[in-house]
């Protein structure tokens, strides 16, 4: 009898230890539930050596920092917008980000039904106005900051060289773009008001040939110095001040200095994925309200780099490199003279 009740006693404990493993099996499941899980969504490719690879090697810089769980979106049609936005959140996704102003409609739509999700919708335009409700911010790049830097540049080597004319070329006339032709001719200006600025839009952001024929006008026009933002069609500038002389100032092109080490001066580079990195650090760490988050030279998001080799830039690189100092400790303040 005592046998049987031993072997009672046993089976009980024995439940009772399933029934804790059990309990604790629960416990890391709801742990993983709580797991960072970002998705992101881009027009494109994110293969395309541009902005949509830019937006997943952002994604990927997530994943690394903050061993989040991720997942992509790929060659995003206009029509699946929505639903590919709110299929993610349904999947338990607490963290979505939209590559471009192009997605706002979509995910104002999805985000009211998602309270408890956070959006974010990526530009390098920091004059875009993307917070709204209490679940979705902008992460925007200071294109300003970038231009200031380029046209601050230019206006320094075109005081040197007794000119007074330069040039700035665009790609599509898309806001983030205006902004930093807009920034460039405020740091022109900064140097000296009495230079020209020329201005252009080519309307591709592909077609080399396009932009440089545009930069072959103004340097026949006088400009001694072309300042090109376009992304793959950037080059097109180097190649007509290669070509038919002057000086390139260019955008988020480092990997470039080499090839043109005769005529490229300096590049001002926006870094986006240390800005989504950033703003979702700031997430992570739980001290967050949404808004509109712009990032520039003090955040590491607007950088820049002086050829050692071009002449020109050679003579004022160490005047560049104090007005980058001086934005980065808040001596100068780009907004203020952007807004003046």
């Amino acid at each position: 009898m005592k046998k049987m009740k031993r072997i009672g006693l046993i089976l009980v404990l024995f439940l009772l230890s399933l029934v804790t493993v059990a309990c604790g099996s629960d416990t890391s499941d709801n742990k993983s539930d709580n797991k960072l899980k970002v998705a992101l969504v881009v027009t494109g490719s994110v293969a395309d050596n541009g902005w949509n690879q830019i937006g997943y090697n952002g994604l990927l810089e997530i994943e690394k920092a903050y061993g989040a769980q991720v997942a992509y979106n790929e060659n995003t049609p206009v029509s699946q917008y929505n639903q590919v936005i709110k299929t993610y959140a349904k999947d338990g996704y607490n963290v979505i980000i939209a590559h471009g102003t192009e997605f706002k409609d979509a995910i104002l739509e999805v985000a009211k039904d998602y309270p408890d999700t956070q959006f974010f919708i990526t530009s390098s335009d920091r004059t875009a106005k993307i917070a709204e409700g209490d679940n979705l911010s902008g992460i925007l790049a200071d294109g300003v900051e970038q231009g200031f830097l380029q046209g601050v540049t230019a206006g320094y080597i075109a005081q040197n060289q007794g000119s007074k004319t330069v040039g700035a070329v665009g790609g599509i006339e898309i806001a983030a773009i205006k902004t930093t032709i807009e920034g460039f001719k405020t740091g022109v200006h900064y140097v000296d008001p009495a230079i020209q600025v020329l201005e252009a839009y080519t309307g591709s952001f592909d077609d080399v040939n396009k932009l440089k024929e545009q930069s072959i006008t103004f340097i026949q026009q006088g400009a001694t110095i072309i300042m090109s933002t376009a992304n793959g069609a950037t080059k097109g500038g180097f190649e007509a001040t290669l070509d038919k002389g002057g000086v390139s100032i260019g955008a988020n092109a480092t990997g470039l200095m080499d090839q043109y080490p005769k005529n490229l001066a300096f590049t001002a580079n926006v870094s986006m994925v240390k800005a989504m990195s950033t703003v979702i650090g700031r997430l992570v760490d739980g001290d967050f309200k949404n808004g509109d988050f712009v990032l520039g030279v003090k955040d590491g998001v607007v950088t820049m780099d002086m050829s050692k080799t071009q002449p020109d830039m050679l003579k004022v690189a160490d005047k560049v490199q104090t007005m980058f100092d001086d934005i980065k400790s808040g001596k100068i303040n780009v907004t203020e003279e952007f807004n003046k």
